[in-house]
């Protein structure tokens, strides 16, 4: 269909093909290398440890997903945030509640399926998480957020009754959204008899991730949508290691060339040795490629950042570096690492691992618990102390996860340099 000189999709067939064909098989390697380090890392640590780690890289997840937006959401103020702490600044402010927004979608959707939820690939479900992330957002935050102009109303959860170009891509007419949208739904579903295969259905999570983003369905936070919904298709696959690596951290640090093959990607078939379908074979396989390597390259990351060597050195640093700085003693370093390997440490084994008295033992505990690196694990008198990580620390216990500047931002805001 042509309106005012350009041409818009009306057909789902203009999008196909919905599968990339890799001849060569090298998606289907990719896909069972996820799969085998995903479970990997997530088996590699005490679920409570993993708890606390997951929970102090929701505000990385934030942060990445937005950069890519060009919203650069400092870590301390996504912090303040968290905390209901927000900027005088208009603009600041927006920022902060639009990171907020982000950490609790995530915690929203990890909450359903706690709650025996078993549906990702959903029309209700996929504006749901669009309604979710723009209820947190003043019609301030909405205007301030959105790609279009004012006049163009966004509707938290409705797709988009305008016409969209971003780039050189048009997107599908906007009568055909909802057609479009089925016809997603329908091809990357894994009750689905064509995605039985657990490598088909990884490699159905990067392929949607285009197709998406392709459609365009919403007026705006598409991008944002596309990444949480990406990440709940790896959480129902079982390959987000419990919250402990981010693909948005990888889209982010390979942004340009994340872009660039979102781009590609959206081209029609060059020639008959290019697919059989509207849409170029060749460049959704490289956008795939890509997708699933990224996946990938911050699971081994993430791997060798909670090495148990490597993650015991740092607990070992920090605790000299607080000690030189007469917040902690030295015996602190044991019971970390004894709530690092085991999650958690009873109020007798304080007492042994530091070769204190009942008094002491408590003192030393408490002052871990001033800084937020135990908690009790209830309120009665026998409660075991439980492993937690502020987000305070996480330059430090967990560097390298931000940029070398915001880490350097963090540790002088929380006196640690």
């Amino acid at each position: 269909m042509k309106i005012s000189g350009l041409e818009y999709y009306t057909s789902i067939s203009s999008m196909e093909p919905m599968f990339p064909d890799d001849a060569a098989g090298e998606l289907e390697d990719l896909a069972e290398d996820l799969v085998f380090k995903a479970l990997s890392l997530s088996g590699s640590l005490h679920p409570l440890t993993r708890a606390a780690i997951a929970n102090v890289l929701c505000p990385m997840n934030s942060y990445y997903s937005n950069l890519i937006e060009g919203h650069d959401t400092h870590p301390i103020d996504i912090e303040r945030a968290m905390k209901n702490q927000f900027s005088s600044i208009q603009k600041q402010r927006s920022l902060q509640l639009e990171a907020k927004a982000h950490v609790e979608v995530q915690a929203w959707i990890r909450d359903k399926f706690n709650q025996s939820f078993h549906k990702t690939f959903d029309v209700e479900f996929i504006k749901s998480i669009h309604t979710e992330f723009y209820k947190y957002l003043s019609e301030y935050e909405l205007g301030f957020n959105s790609e279009k102009s004012s006049t163009t109303e966004l509707i938290p959860g409705e797709w988009r009754k305008c016409e969209v170009q971003v780039g050189a891509h048009i997107g599908p007419y906007s009568v055909y959204v909802p057609t479009f949208m089925d016809r997603f739904i329908e091809s990357y579903d894994s009750d689905s008899h064509l995605n039985k295969s657990k490598n088909r259905r990884v490699i159905s999570i990067a392929a949607a991730h285009h197709r998406f983003a392709w459609i365009h369905p919403f007026v705006d936070g598409n991008g944002r949508v596309n990444r949480l919904f990406s990440d709940a298709c790896l959480l129902y696959e079982g390959l987000d290691a419990s919250g402990l690596w981010s693909m948005s951290r990888g889209l982010a640090i390979h942004e340009k060339q994340y872009k660039l093959l979102l781009a590609r990607a959206d081209a029609r078939r060059w020639n008959d040795y290019d697919g059989r379908g509207n849409l170029s074979n060749k460049e959704l396989v490289a956008f795939c490629r890509f997708f699933l390597s990224t996946a990938i390259d911050q699971i081994e990351f993430m791997s060798s950042l909670l090495d148990c060597d490597s993650m015991l050195e740092r607990i070992y640093s920090f605790v000299d570096l607080m000690v030189a700085r007469k917040k902690l003693k030295t015996e602190c370093r044991y019971i970390l690492e004894v709530v690092f390997l085991r999650g958690k440490i009873s109020k007798k084994d304080v007492e042994r691992v530091t070769g204190k008295s009942d008094k002491t033992a408590r003192i030393i505990a408490e002052s871990l618990i001033e800084m937020g690196l135990l908690k009790l694990e209830n309120n009665t008198k026998f409660s075991a102390y439980v492993v937690n990580y502020p987000v305070a620390f996480s330059a430090v216990l967990l560097s390298g996860i931000y940029p070398n500047e915001k880490e350097m931002d963090i540790l002088k805001e929380m006196g640690t340099t």
